[in-house]
């Protein structure tokens, strides 16, 4: 599946807001280090000539301030805001994993040490508040402004409590899918939900379409995260391979939560041996793939992401939006949650 057209149409916008939020600081290699987290600069901070990073949460939040009638360099703070918090939790969590890589190129921890990862992790969230803080600065009052950074603080807290469970998660076998959606609702359904929520923000939309542009957000978070989680399993192998690491930490992805519940007999056996060792082997996803097919977990999944992205596109008609945006925020749902993507 092609890449989709909004992010061709706003990409330079939001680079050059990120841009200036991160590397308009100086030349502290604290933010040389976020700029290598970004995809801006090689670990030696020479400028790489690379396409960007899907920007998905600022995509989305300038998307829904256009659609609600709003400029679109209205929202690009609130934009380039949520996108730091994304990636101040994604250096935190590349610590916690022990992951080497990411997105083809080092990690920070990997590359400057996990003491001074944790300060740009750090730093780039105080970057994201000041973002939402200097709307004030450029003709939003200042009551706005606070309810934005609010409705950003209380999305990364939810970030927290879900990473918080889903490392809590790991060395269990007896995870609910209800548990699992909690978590999921916690972590990347708080995000997406909050980018859509600041859209409407500041477009001025109301509180009604606020709450339903959240909800469209939660809902379209949750469908593309289990996407994801097909994708990891079932991505070929360059896809597979960077995420191999949350698979060997005992991550309990949707299809694995099924199978855990539904297994029986050998299959159940199977799974208890490899979530009962105290490591795994890159040996044992293959074992876990095998009985994911039996058990038909990869059609259950799709299926799960295919119903929310259906609730996301729902959550527009209270929305307000034209009928333009209509239809290009129901594309962009159905775009990530897709299973072929």
């Amino acid at each position: 599946m092609s890449q989709h057209t909004s992010f061709d149409r706003h990409v330079e916008s939001i680079e050059t807001e990120l841009k200036s939020a991160v590397m308009g600081r100086g030349d502290l290699a604290l933010y040389r280090m976020m700029a290598q987290h970004m995809g801006w600069v090689d670990e030696l901070g020479e400028p790489v000539e690379t396409r960007p990073d899907l920007r998905v949460h600022p995509t989305l939040c300038v998307m829904v301030c256009e659609a609600l009638g709003g400029e679109p360099a209205q929202a690009l703070p609130a934009a380039a805001a949520v996108e730091l918090v994304l990636r101040s939790s994604q250096v935190h969590g590349d610590i916690q994993n022990g992951v080497p890589e990411r997105n083809g190129r080092p990690t920070v921890w990997w590359t400057w040490g996990p003491a001074q990862s944790i300060n740009a992790g750090d730093g780039m969230h105080a970057l994201a508040r000041l973002s939402l803080l200097r709307l004030a600065d450029e003709g939003l009052t200042p009551e706005r402004a606070f309810r934005a950074v609010s409705t950003l603080d209380a999305a990364a807290l939810r970030y927290c409590e879900g990473q918080f469970l889903d490392l809590t998660y790991q060395d269990r076998v007896d995870i609910t899918e209800e548990a699992y959606f909690e978590a999921l609702e916690s972590r990347w359904a708080a995000l997406l939900g909050c980018a859509a929520e600041l859209g409407a923000q500041m477009a001025s939309a109301g509180e009604g379409a606020e709450q339903a542009m959240a909800l469209y957000g939660r809902k379209l978070g949750a469908a593309s995260h289990v996407r994801d989680d097909v994708m990891r399993l079932w991505g070929s192998a360059f896809e597979l391979m960077p995420q191999a690491g949350d698979l060997l930490n005992k991550r309990k992805s949707l299809p694995i939560v099924y199978a855990l519940r539904n297994a029986t007999g050998a299959e159940r056996r199977t799974l208890g041996d490899v979530y009962f060792k105290r490591v795994m082997e890159p040996e044992d996803l293959d074992r876990i793939l095998e009985v994911l097919e039996r058990l038909g977990a990869r059609e259950f999944a799709q299926e799960k992401a295919d119903a929310l992205c259906r609730e996301a596109i729902e959550a527009l008609n209270d929305a307000g939006v034209s009928a333009q945006g209509l239809e290009e925020l129901a594309s962009y749902a159905r775009y990530l949650s897709a299973g072929d993507s």
